[in-house]
């Protein structure tokens, strides 16, 4: 969540697998399950904490989404992309009301709905990034463009997941994402909303996306280098398999196996959020397609210049790396823990060596008492002895 969310786009550095790996399984949703696991002493004891998580993810959600807009690097689109949705995962725990998923506990199964059908196509997104990378050798969306004709089975695979993730039915990201609505219109008609309006931009992004890897102006130049070519069978038999499986997830009934207070829960559409949603959806993919799916992208890059501000701070993130770099060099490095350091250097070393010294001289003074003659051992003894008796008679 945000502002503890700057690791993520970097750990998108590794292997194409590993990425896929870490957002289909438990990493990056870690904290979704921890808040669950803890769901039911959130509803009785810390309800109004529960709903603050709500805002938070709700924000991120928001934030990422726009991140996600204008990023060129396919695969930290698709990190951000993942930042937004656990924000939905989050704003479903956190629109909970109560235990019962009939009254106010709808959220809690939606979360996790969420969770599952987002492992699929997330995974089958990165895997086809990574059929990409491997294709063009490179992961900005530069270099690619028109690779519809070179890899069909991604190509195809690609879409489904896009479709999936932007919400449109009958893929599983329609059934779990709708559900999440639906508790947030429960909730709150200013976070129904306000849900809709990010599941919208996610539809753009995702659009926008499939259309600058797969359509568009391709880069023939870079192309007569790297010839794109289908992976092997080794890469896309994954592929097809989170293909299928992402096209009929939804179709669990997943109310039935887990809830909030392990109640069945028949999950049921709510047409008239599913509507407004499905068409927010279709409208942002059409918005990108106007802008994108031509080569060329004469609105997009017009609407960058209109909006350069808000385009370059989005694009560097909002910058909030930049601000972690200067609060942690420029103020805790430099103003905390330079001084510390110094301190520990010169006050607690300098005073332990000071220690170590004053003993060594003191050892090194007093060793002719420790010089194994009998004689001086007798002088020391009577020595003692006679302070220790004055002392005893001045006392």
């Amino acid at each position: 969540m945000f502002p503890l969310h700057i690791w993520l786009p970097d750990a998108m550095e590794g292997p194409t697998p590993v990425s896929a790996l870490i957002h289909a399984a438990t990493m990056v949703v870690a904290g979704v399950y921890l808040v669950a696991r803890m769901f039911p002493l959130f509803i009785v004891y810390a309800p109004d904490v529960l709903h603050i998580t709500a805002y938070v993810g709700a924000f991120t959600a928001l934030y990422a989404a726009v991140v996600a807009c204008v990023q060129s690097d396919i695969k930290r689109v698709l990190a951000f992309s993942t930042i937004s949705q656990i924000g939905f995962m989050i704003v479903a725990l956190g629109v909970c009301t109560s235990a019962d998923p009939h009254e106010g506990g709808l959220g809690y199964m939606a979360s996790m709905f969420h969770l599952f059908t987002h492992a699929m196509f997330k995974a089958l997104l990165f895997l086809g990034a990574g059929c990409i990378i491997h294709a063009v050798h490179s992961n900005e969306m530069s270099a690619m463009g028109g690779l519809r004709k070179y890899m069909p089975v991604t190509h195809i695979t690609f879409l489904i997941a896009c479709l999936s993730i932007a919400g449109i039915w009958p893929l599983s990201g329609f059934f779990s994402k709708d559900e999440i609505l639906t508790a947030c219109f429960r909730f709150s008609p200013v976070m129904g909303v306000v849900m809709t309006f990010i599941a919208g931009l996610t539809a753009f992004y995702m659009a926008r996306l499939y259309w600058c890897i797969f359509w568009g102006k391709e880069n023939k130049e870079l192309h007569r280098e790297h010839r794109p070519h289908e992976a092997p069978l080794t890469m896309t038999i994954p592929l097809i398999f989170l293909a299928a499986v992402t096209l009929v997830a939804g179709w669990i009934p997943f109310g039935e196996f887990v809830s909030s207070n392990g109640q069945a829960y028949h999950i049921h559409i709510d047409w008239s959020v599913a509507s407004v949603s499905l068409c927010t959806a279709v409208i942002g993919i059409a918005l990108a397609t106007w802008m994108y799916m031509r080569e060329d992208r004469t609105v997009a890059d017009s609407l960058a210049v209109r909006f350069s501000g808000l385009h370059k701070a989005a694009y560097h993130r909002f910058y909030i790396d930049e601000i972690y770099q200067f609060i942690t060099h420029r103020i805790i490095f430099a103003h905390i823990s330079t001084p510390i350091a110094w301190f520990d250097r010169h006050i607690v070393d300098g005073f332990m060596n000071l220690l170590a010294a004053v003993t060594n001289k003191v050892s090194w003074a007093i060793r002719q008492m420790q010089s194994g003659y009998v004689q001086k051992y007798a002088i020391w003894f009577l020595g003692g002895a006679l302070c220790l008796a004055i002392v005893l008679m001045l006392m």
